[in-house]
């Protein structure tokens, strides 16, 4: 991962990677996300997504406006999610808006697959890029990464 040339070690557990010391961003644009991924994480034969889990500091003041997601590794697909919930109006159908977990955290999804489809050599590679369209994503602090079914 980086945009923020943060390097971190993480643990993969059976359906996520989570980091060990959550990611902090300051002043940058850009997260960029580049992992391979084993086939034994991901559910076969289905429809899954990718759930960046986040919070925002109490120092955030940005992450209102939508965020670009690229996907460089498959089809050149892009998405818009949200760190805050927006205004209903300003929805659009595929835009994908952040939802409280029971531990506390936020997650929303940044990247939708279908696992048949994907897989190269029992690995998928994921190549993603997130791009505010406003602001800097300074008060954003990333957990980690979750994959499940849809």
């Amino acid at each position: 991962m980086y945009g923020a040339r943060m390097y971190k070690s993480h643990k993969i557990h059976q359906d996520s990677i989570i980091f060990s010391g959550a990611l902090e961003f300051k002043r940058h644009q850009l997260f960029r996300i580049r992992y391979k991924i084993q086939r034994q994480i991901l559910s076969a034969d289905t429809k899954n997504a990718c759930y960046l889990v986040f919070k925002l500091s109490e120092k955030c003041r940005g992450l209102h406006a939508p965020v670009l997601v690229r996907d460089f590794s498959h089809t050149k697909r892009r998405g818009i999610l949200y760190f805050r919930s927006p205004h209903p109006t300003n929805l659009h159908d595929g835009d994908w808006i952040p939802k409280k977990r029971n531990d506390g955290w936020m997650e929303v999804i940044i990247w939708i697959f279908k696992s048949s489809n994907e897989i190269k050599h029992d690995h998928l590679f994921v190549d993603l890029k997130l791009t505010t369209y406003e602001g800097t994503m300074s008060g954003l602090i990333v957990r980690g990464i979750e994959f499940r079914p849809i």
